[in-house]
């Protein structure tokens, strides 16, 4: 393989025609608090393999990927940008940029709201920041199972909280569906796809191994974990995955 060029700040590589954001933790989390302080409104994507398998597969999906702001999550992302001769550089895997960027940023006043997974979770996800973060401000939280005709109530109740960050952990891609019918409604400068963040934080789901972690393996402790529910996204996905990186940069 040539030798890596390192991609600076706001800088893209496309794969499966979606731009993914290739920076630094403090650049990412920079550009964050850009949007947030420019008073914009924007999707903020946290996106592995998974994500783009399913924007490959998924025309509405991938357009709506194409407006926010993506960054890599995951091995297999850092694999397909390097095959461009491109450095990856940060890995912002939810479970770990989130408690950063909570922790780098708590002093700044930002209000968080979390939305999303079972009752009580998004609670206990909420306490577990603001014992990670000292100074946090959570806005407020609600659980992800409600009904769509209640979507106008949860909103109204979203923006009462006058959040600058909203958290949305309800999986890909209904998260970021969600997200992208009602971003404008919401008016909340930041929007970002956490999938199982809130579990992690609250509790009810377990991190692989600190070196399993560091080598890039987490896939394989979540596999172990959920087996049933996930064999299908890694063993079949990944293939797919692989074989379509490799068919757009030979």
């Amino acid at each position: 393989m040539k030798d890596l060029i390192p991609y600076r700040q706001n800088k893209t590589v496309s794969i499966f025609g979606v731009p993914i954001t290739i920076c630094t933790l403090i650049e990412g989390i920079n550009l964050i608090e850009d949007i947030i302080q420019k008073k914009k409104t924007r999707l903020v994507v946290l996106a592995n393999a998974h994500t783009l398998n399913l924007a490959y597969e998924k025309s509405d999906y991938k357009n709506v990927l194409r407006t926010g702001l993506v960054l890599r999550d995951g091995t297999g992302l850092s694999w397909a940008i390097k095959r461009q001769g491109i450095l990856p550089l940060h890995n912002f895997v939810g479970t770990d940029f989130l408690p950063d960027f909570c922790r780098l940023s708590a002093n700044k006043g930002y209000r968080i709201f979390l939305l999303g997974s079972r009752p009580g979770v998004a609670e206990a996800a909420a306490r577990k920041l603001e014992s990670l973060a000292q100074g946090l401000i959570i806005a407020g939280y609600y659980h992800g199972y409600f009904s769509e005709d209640r979507t106008n109530e949860i909103i109204s109740r979203i923006k009462q909280t006058g959040p600058d960050i909203l958290l949305v952990a309800m999986g890909n891609p209904r998260q970021e569906l969600w997200i992208a019918n009602n971003i404008y409604r919401l008016n909340v400068p930041v929007c970002i796809g956490v999938g199982a963040l809130f579990d992690y934080l609250g509790g009810r789901a377990a991190r692989a191994p600190r070196w399993m972690l560091s080598v890039g393996m987490e896939w394989v402790f979540r596999l172990a974990m959920e087996p049933k529910r996930l064999w299908r996204r890694y063993f079949i996905g990944n293939v797919k995955f692989i074989m379509r990186a490799y068919r757009e940069h030979r």
